[in-house]
């Protein structure tokens, strides 16, 4: 459920422009998606830590240090 961010009102998602964006009621603001962003932020960061202990492996291997 998308909540806003400023006062925890349920948001209306509305359509303009062939583009969705999220209204608050109470505070008759547009707000963002948060929990996009977060879910998207998320992804980001698995797969930077999925690139990094790959690295590590390939680094070990590389210079031939046991694990």
């Amino acid at each position: 459920m998308h909540t806003c961010p400023c006062c925890s009102t349920r948001l209306l998602r509305h359509a303009r422009h062939n583009t969705i964006y999220w209204y608050c009621p109470r505070c008759r603001e547009e707000m963002p998606d948060l929990e996009l962003m977060l879910l998207t932020r998320s992804q980001v960061f698995q797969t930077r830590g999925d690139w990094l202990s790959s690295r590590k492996q390939n680094s070990r291997v590389l210079i031939n240090v046991p694990a």
